[in-house]
């Protein structure tokens, strides 16, 4: 007999929905170590005692915004509608099935009033478990950064004249790099010259093969052998990441007592000044530098011998090099005396082809020590080797945050909001290999046993 179904609307029903989340749900298995008892506390001060009407929970809020990136929903508005009609998605913020849905526009708002430092005390507290677990110990670091594509286009520039409104107009673009309102084929703009009006901390960013986008910079670090996120910073486009290597990993070893011993990352790292500060802090560095350009000079600055004690280089020809005048950065510039080598035999090979150039010079740097001793240690198998796990390590990072996450585009406009959104996805992506490791569970397993232990041993 066929069986049919009459829909008739309940107006009760006793649901646990405890038994409908599946047991390797990843939900669940976040929930397990997400702990974020420690939220209310922290914004206490933010909300007034005894007047206005009840915020959202706190950790409601939190658990919703992690939702929102650990399945990258797009948006507030999303988030809601999401949470409105699914279970686990309910069962995570903390919602009953008869519990009314926040708004989108309170998230906005919370958000806005908790601000950037809230969100950098949540994502530290995981870096924190992940420590007690056992997964991070920062011995050994990976660094690297990626571009953010900002939420605004090349077409919202205006020209920075002055702080009058009405000489700032919008220049408004049909085609990329095309303004039809001038006949003008090409216009051109920099960050010195113009300002995006919908976000001014977002600026140009120029790449290879006519990419020119408005974007902002993350900037990793992560523990190399968990791939735990240790930090996540955010900069406009336009600041190189070498200027911030060494204030991330002063950050990174004052707040979290790191002892770390080496850090890996590529060659926009390497220079002078980060050397010698990595050797400061007693922290070997493998990051290659980049291969000085010899192409038109066959004989390579490593062939010419540098005379600490008299402070001069010695040529292959045995003709001594010495300092003739200092670059504005300190740089000392070094050359044979006379007109030795005009009449030198080995001229040819020695001198750059280029007209200006008649003699060889040779430039010793600053921080010139640290760098040639890069350059010598980075032709060994063992560097090439930490080279190619940053490679896929760290770079994984990003691939995952941006594909699965959303960190591909910011969702908000002004740095200190990408910033928030940074710091949450890494807290998601810290969550994960905190609930997939073998380690933090043995780690809970051990401290159940031992806290039964000591209750048995009171009992007694």
């Amino acid at each position: 007999m066929q069986g049919k179904k009459e829909h008739q609307p309940q107006l009760f029903a006793y649901v646990d929905v405890e038994k409908l989340i599946p047991t390797g749900h990843l939900l669940r298995r976040i929930d397990k170590v997400l702990d974020l008892s420690f939220i209310r506390s922290e914004t206490k001060n933010l909300y007034c005692a005894d007047n206005g009407r009840p915020s959202i929970d706190p950790e409601v809020f939190f658990r919703a915004q992690l939702l929102s990136y650990i399945y990258d929903l797009g948006g507030d508005r999303q988030l809601c509608e999401e949470v409105r009609v699914n279970i686990a998605y309910r069962w995570f913020v903390r919602l009953a099935l008869e519990d009314e849905v926040f708004d989108h526009s309170s998230m906005t708002r919370i958000r806005d009033r908790l601000g950037e430092e809230v969100f950098k005390k949540v994502f530290e507290q995981i870096i924190e478990q992940c420590k007690k677990a056992g997964l991070v110990t920062a011995r050994r670091l990976l660094h690297d950064a990626s571009m953010i594509d900002a939420d605004a286009n090349l077409g919202s520039l205006v020209e920075r004249k002055n702080d009058d409104p009405e000489t700032k107009k919008p220049s408004h673009y049909k085609e990329r790099y095309h303004d039809f309102a001038t006949g003008k084929k090409q216009r051109k703009f920099a960050n010195h010259t113009h300002v995006s009006s919908t976000d001014p901390d977002a600026t140009i960013v120029s790449r290879a093969g006519g990419y020119r986008k408005l974007c902002y910079k993350g900037h990793y670090t992560c523990d190399a052998k968990s791939r735990v996120i240790t930090d996540c910073h955010v900069t406009t486009g336009a600041r190189h990441e070498s200027q911030l290597l060494a204030e991330r990993i002063d950050y990174q070893l004052e707040r979290f007592g790191f002892e770390t011993e080496a850090i890996a990352a590529d060659k926009a790292y390497g220079n002078g000044p980060n050397y010698q500060y990595l050797r400061s802090k007693r922290i070997t560095p493998y990051i290659p530098m980049v291969a000085a350009n010899t192409a038109k000079e066959k004989i390579p600055r490593s062939k010419f011998a540098y005379d600490r004690k008299n402070d001069r280089y010695i040529c292959p020809e045995q003709h001594f090099m010495l300092p003739f005048t200092v670059l504005p950065n300190g740089t000392k510039r070094y050359r044979v005396p006379g007109k030795l080598c005009l009449t030198c035999p080995r001229r040819q090979d020695c001198v750059s082809e280029k007209p200006s150039q008649k003699i060889r010079y040779i430039h010793r740097g600053e921080h010139q020590d640290e760098v040639d001793l890069i350059r010598k240690r980075q032709t060994t198998a063992y560097f090439k080797s930490k080279l190619r796990e940053r490679q896929w390590k760290i770079e994984g990072l990003f691939g995952e945050a941006k594909q699965n996450h959303g960190l591909r585009r910011a969702r908000y406009r002004g740095r200190q909001k990408v910033q928030i959104q940074a710091y949450l996805i890494a807290t998601v992506q810290n969550l994960k290999r905190l609930a997939t490791s073998l380690k933090f569970w043995l780690f809970i397993f051990l401290r159940r046993v031992f806290q039964q232990a000591l209750i048995a041993n009171k009992t007694v």
